[in-house]
């Protein structure tokens, strides 16, 4: 039988699970692939502008929609694209999706820890 935690142990716990994803290979190589593209000039200025524009689009939506806001869309479809083509970012992107999917299966491997033994 278990003993009960109170929750500042099930923090505590949390938080070592979490140090143990944040020390994973999967962040590992995630974190590679954001310094590659960190240290890339044209790669990182690109990015710089597309969170910019991210930024403008944001602020300017809370005003409401409109044709006015299509032109921004579409700077940010094309740098969007444009960032896509380096090898870099698409390294970036399968590691983010790569750290989501462990992420993911530990919360399901939690949730159904969860419900077995509350069943039971």
């Amino acid at each position: 039988m278990m003993t009960a935690l109170d929750r500042n142990e099930i923090w505590a716990q949390a938080n070592e699970l979490g140090q143990l994803i944040l020390e994973s290979p999967e962040v590992a190589r995630f974190k590679e692939c954001e310094q590659a593209m960190e240290n890339d000039p044209e790669i990182s200025s690109r990015l710089r502008r597309f969170r910019d524009l991210q930024d403008q689009l944001e602020k300017l939506s809370e005003y409401g929609t409109g044709s006015h806001l299509d032109g921004l869309r579409s700077d940010i479809r094309t740098l969007s694209q444009e960032l896509d083509a380096y090898p870099e970012v698409q390294a970036y992107k399968e590691a983010m999706a790569t750290v989501d999917e462990l992420l993911q299966a530990v919360t399901q491997l939690i949730a159904s820890a969860i419900s077995e033994k509350s069943q039971g």
